[in-house]
């Protein structure tokens, strides 16, 4: 009896399991048509328009097609300039002055009175220093004395002689005069070292160092200058030279006249003009340098010989040259060239250039000056592109110049 009933229940239980499994079956395959089996479709523009949906920005082209099918590119756009460029390069330089001399004295003795210190301007001839040489004086007025007895005695022999040419020879006349003449230069010459006890400027300037004392021995310089002690070191600093180095490969531009701008660290914003003076001629075969110099008036004095000094030495100048900016020049293995806009499309030009000072690059060859030179996305053109233009609007560059 229990089994009848237990199969009984099991098959009132048959449908409903049945209809179940059936029922899942169909919502599976429904979900697996739905994601695989239906193609996918676009919407059309007229069902985009009425439905209002935007369309994807992958969907749609950031450039319009042009007539040929070639996307247009923008780009920004400029004109060459006409103007002066220059070529310059910068230098290290050292300042000194027109003159430069250390004073020694000509005679021995004891420092007998110095007037003037450091720092002290003074003028040429001007007596800075005395020297007490007591043997000097006494040779000067024994020469003197000689001299004096012996020009007395020619001129009494030739006056005899004159008047009466028996009484003496001739030749007694001649050796009278010779040993006056001998005297004269002997006293010349002791007059003169008498002169060299007093220490005198030898030009206009400024003392810059003082090494003796009133009472110092003083040492005779003529033979050795190492063994005898300076008095002074003089200065003319009213005009200073400048000393720069110019590498081999600028040398041969580096001439006298060339136009030079002083600048110190001291003083900032202050440029120095000046013009190149002279050069060696000739490069250092130790550092491949040629040693130039600018002469500079220093009337304020604020050159100060010693000093470290910046030279802006102007090598080439180009007036009236066709410049365009840096940005728009391509260097490939063809070589230089820029693109130009003709009739809205690009247009590859070969150049030659010439100066490059920072902020432009002389053209010397392959534009008139009346191009539209691309400055600005040339990176993304080639030859024939459609393009829409723009004006060039990137700041202006700093002027360049080679240093050392």
């Amino acid at each position: 009896m229990r089994l009848e009933q237990t199969t009984n229940r099991a098959h009132k239980r048959a449908p409903k399991m049945l209809v179940m499994v059936g029922t899942f079956a169909l919502l599976a395959g429904g979900a697996y048509y739905a994601s695989v089996g239906k193609p996918s479709q676009e919407p059309t523009a007229q069902e985009v328009q009425q439905s209002g949906a935007v369309r994807p920005a992958s969907q749609t082209s950031s450039r319009p097609p042009a007539s040929n099918g070639l996307a247009t590119i923008a780009v920004q756009v400029t004109q060459p300039r006409r103007q002066n460029i220059e070529r310059t390069t910068r230098l290290p330089g050292n300042i000194a002055p027109l003159y430069q001399t250390t004073l020694y004295a000509k005679v021995s003795g004891y420092l007998k009175w110095i007037g003037f210190d450091k720092g002290d301007e003074v003028k040429e001839g001007t007596v800075l220093a005395i020297i007490d040489a007591p043997e000097v004086r006494e040779q000067y007025e024994q020469a003197k004395a000689d001299y004096a007895i012996k020009k007395l005695t020619f001129e009494r022999l030739s006056r005899v002689w004159k008047e009466n040419p028996d009484v003496i020879a001739k030749q007694d006349v001649d050796v009278a005069e010779a040993a006056y003449i001998g005297a004269k230069h002997v006293l010349e010459q002791r007059a003169a070292m008498l002169d060299y006890t007093k220490v005198r400027a030898p030009f206009s300037g400024t003392i810059t160092a003082r090494f003796v004392d009133p009472g110092a021995m003083i040492q005779v310089a003529t033979n050795s200058e190492t063994q005898a002690s300076p008095l002074f070191t003089i200065m003319d600093i009213s005009k200073v030279r400048v000393y720069f180095n110019v590498p081999q490969e600028d040398a041969a531009l580096a001439k006298p006249g060339r136009e030079v701008a002083v600048t110190l660290r001291q003083q900032p914003g202050h440029a120095f003009k000046g013009t190149i003076a002279r050069t060696t001629g000739a490069l250092d075969p130790a550092t491949r340098t040629m040693l130039a110099e600018a002469n500079l008036p220093n009337p304020d004095r604020l050159l100060q010989p010693g000093s470290f000094a910046e030279v802006e030495v102007s090598l080439v100048q180009h007036p009236n040259a066709i410049v365009i900016p840096p940005a728009a020049l391509l260097i490939d293995n063809s070589g230089q060239a820029v693109f130009i806009v003709e009739n809205g499309h690009a247009k590859k030009v070969s150049i030659e250039t010439g100066i490059d000072d920072g902020m432009g690059i002389e053209v010397t060859k392959g534009l008139k000056g009346t191009e539209q030179i691309v400055a600005v996305g040339q990176s993304q053109l080639t030859e024939g592109v459609p393009v829409t233009t723009a004006a060039y609007s990137l700041p202006d560059g700093k002027l360049a110049s080679q240093q050392y």
